[in-house]
């Protein structure tokens, strides 16, 4: 390190200035007097005091602010991410209930419309009963109805064929009292 220093002396005696020798620069650096010893002891600790008072303790003032501001950000970002992540799950848990509220409105439409399918088709069978009920009725009144004319229609024959044969008129009331009780019968023969 002596050697740099030299070497930059002469650099500097060759652009001009004054040479400065080994011994020169070594009684410039050390103090050979005692009181010189004091004094430059005395102006490096008034230059560690004016250094510490106008810049390290503002430097580190400002630190610590920055550095307060810093962790104040960081705790400020950690808030509203937990505030961002309380809002997703939020987010979530509404689409969540959407969802089975939807699903809970399309289970009860197809509920009702099972029942109206059902109720309707209820209604149908229950018409398509009666209508049934009512042709058998009018097939069986109509069946009746044929049965009659053809009775009476055979005791009309039979009262014709009793009076050719007769060669006269038999009382008729007695006839056909005779030809029904004759009829029916054969109708219960029949079943």
């Amino acid at each position: 390190m002596l050697d740099t220093i030299l070497f930059t002396t002469r650099i500097l005696a060759a652009s001009g200035e004054d040479a400065i020798s080994k011994d020169d620069l070594i009684s410039k650096i050390f103090p050979t007097h005692p009181w010189d010893l004091v004094v430059q002891l005395i102006a490096f600790l008034l230059l560690i005091a004016i250094v510490t008072f106008l810049g390290y303790k503002p430097v580190k003032k400002l630190l610590k602010k920055r550095a307060d501001y810093v962790q104040g950000q960081i705790a400020e970002a950690q808030e509203k991410n937990k505030a961002a992540e309380l809002a997703a799950s939020k987010k979530e848990e509404t689409i969540a209930e959407g969802r089975l509220e939807a699903e809970r409105i399309v289970n009860n439409a197809k509920k009702t419309a099972e029942e109206s399918a059902k109720s309707i088709r209820a209604e149908a069978e229950a018409d398509a009963e009666a209508r049934r009920a009512r042709a058998d009725k009018e097939i069986e009144e109509a069946k009746e109805a044929s049965l009659e004319e053809v009775k009476a229609s055979i005791v009309d024959v039979a009262l014709s064929a009793s009076s050719a044969l007769l060669g006269r008129e038999v009382d008729s009331e007695d006839n056909r009292k005779l030809v029904s009780s004759f009829v029916d019968n054969l109708k219960e023969e029949g079943k």
